[in-house]
C-alpha cells in the first residue's frame, strides 16, 4: 500500500515548505504566543501532514482549534460567517471520523487508494483553519490549496 510507504523526499519537502510558509505568514500577524500544548500539537500536525496521515491531520487540527478557543477570551473571527461555516465543516468532519457510522464511514480503505488528493485538500484546509485560530489577526485568505478553491466547502467524506 503506497500510503504506508514514506513519501518521496520531493513530496515530503513540498508539504513541509507549504506548512512552514503558512506558519511564517500567520506568525507575522503579531498574535499572542499560542499555548505550549498548541505548539506541541502543531509539531504533530506538521509531521502527520508531511507523512500523509490526512484524517489524523483533520482530527488534530480540530483539537488545536478547540483548545485554542477555550484559551482565547474573544475570537473576533466568530462573527465572520465564512469562518464559522469553515469551522463547522471541520468539526463535522472530525466528528464523523471520531464517531464511526458503520453504515456510512467517513473514511474507508478505498479512500486511501482513490481519494488521497481529496483528503490532502481537506487536511490542508484544516491546517489553514488551525493557523487562523492560533493567529486570529493573520490574513490567510491567499493560502494555496491544491485541487480546490481556497475555502471550498466541499466535504471529502
Amino acid at each position: 500500500m503506497e500510503q504506508l510507504e514514506l513519501p518521496s523526499d520531493e513530496v515530503w519537502s513540498e508539504r513541509r515548505f507549504w506548512f512552514e510558509d503558512l506558519e511564517a505568514a500567520a506568525g507575522q500577524s503579531g498574535a499572542p504566543a499560542p499555548s505550549e500544548q498548541a505548539c506541541a500539537l502543531m509539531i504533530d500536525l506538521q509531521s502527520s501532514f508531511c507523512a500523509g496521515a490526512f484524517s489524523a491531520v483533520v482530527i488534530l487540527a480540530a483539537a488545536i482549534i478547540e483548545a485554542q478557543a477555550e484559551r482565547a477570551q474573544i475570537d473576533d473571527r466568530q462573527q465572520d460567517p465564512e469562518y464559522r461555516k469553515a469551522r463547522r465543516w471541520l468539526q463535522d468532519l472530525r466528528n464523523k471520523l471520531v464517531h464511526e457510522d458503520r453504515e456510512s464511514p467517513a473514511i474507508t480503505v478505498e479512500d486511501h487508494w482513490l481519494r488521497r488528493g481529496e483528503w490532502e485538500t481537506a487536511a490542508r484546509r484544516a491546517i489553514v483553519l488551525a493557523f487562523a485560530a492560533l493567529y486570529p489577526d493573520a490574513d490567510l485568505s491567499g493560502a494555496h490549496l491544491p485541487g480546490a478553491a481556497p475555502h471550498s466547502q466541499e466535504d471529502p467524506a
